[in-house]
């Protein structure tokens, strides 16, 4: 059997993307990958001591999510892709790379990632379930604050002192003022404000007056600032059916979030914990050597369940 040459990596998204390769190829490919002595059931390949199955394919074509279904060329793609992943690996592993100091730390690090994760995913996350009786409950109870934002549209002169923005404040209330004096200074368009993103000391400049308003003169580092307001939209409550899938996202989250903390708590009260606030000490006088806590006063209390070193 002719052996098929491994397809390069831009070859291969070539085929994933436009599924060009003809289905006999994959047929091919994939026979010629699973010749192999005595391969235990479900295996399509072996690479050295590694093997690759049915079912490892499988998964690989679910995660591509292919809005089209699956073209004949895909699994020998797939396979490639594989086979070529556990080369790299075990050359790797020959190499002696996992032994290296600050890889294997990274290895270690990643594998506590992935435990965090997976635990909390376990008993945070999968504990979550806001029902559509909590959505209604919470919308009844906050519907005057369920809106969405008002806005204004906003064109802004800037001025180089305010001496010049007391002489040109009086033109600015004619029909093309404002415009002429972004052209002759500077300035332009600021786009759509939404209400709630501005300082409170700001929201005067642009909420609660009418369209065509000036409003201004605001002193910034690059110079002195004027504000037309172009356009008001109001902002509205939302309807139940609007506000559903927000209500349920907030909740989801601060579910989330308390039962993130009652867990950590529950580890903390159940197990011992001891702190050496000495050592701590010394890590916080290094990083701040100017600074230091006054004579006679106490440390800081260690967090729940944990208990002070001698």
């Amino acid at each position: 059997m002719k052996p098929i040459r491994p397809m390069e990596p831009s070859r291969l998204l070539h085929s994933l993307c436009r599924h060009l390769l003809p289905g006999a190829a994959s047929l091919v490919f994939i026979l010629s990958a699973a010749c192999h002595n005595g391969p235990s059931p479900g295996t399509v390949a072996t690479i050295g001591s590694d093997t690759i199955s049915k079912s490892d394919i499988q998964q690989a074509i679910s995660k591509m999510h292919l809005p089209n279904g699956v073209p004949d060329s895909v699994p020998s793609d797939v396979l490639n892709r594989l086979i070529e992943r556990s080369l790299i690996n075990q050359e790797a592993i020959k190499e002696g790379l996992a032994e290296e100091p600050a890889i294997r730390d990274k290895i270690k690090a990643d594998r506590e990632r992935i435990l965090r994760h997976a635990l909390i995913k376990r008993k945070v996350d999968g504990m979550v379930k806001v029902t559509d009786s909590d959505i209604r409950s919470y919308y009844d109870k906050h519907k005057a604050e369920i809106k969405q934002p008002g806005y204004v549209i906003v064109r802004q002169l800037i001025l180089p002192d305010m001496k010049t923005a007391t002489r040109v404040k009086h033109a600015l209330a004619g029909k093309h003022g404002f415009k002429k004096s972004i052209e002759h200074y500077k300035g332009g368009s600021v786009g759509k404000i939404f209400e709630g993103t501005v300082p409170p000391q700001f929201v005067k400049l642009f909420f609660g007056i009418p369209a065509g308003s000036v409003t201004g003169p605001l002193s910034l580092k690059d110079g002195v600032h004027y504000f037309k307001i172009d356009q008001v939209e109001p902002g509205k409550i939302l309807t139940f059916d609007e506000a559903k899938s927000g209500i349920a996202q907030y909740l989801s989250s601060r579910q989330k979030q308390d039962r993130y903390q009652s867990f950590v708590n529950s580890l903390r009260a159940k197990t011992k914990i001891n702190i050496d606030q000495k050592s701590l000490g010394e890590i916080y006088s290094s990083l701040n050597p100017k600074s230091s806590t006054p004579a006679g006063a106490p440390p800081s209390p260690p967090p729940a369940g944990a208990q002070a070193g001698k």
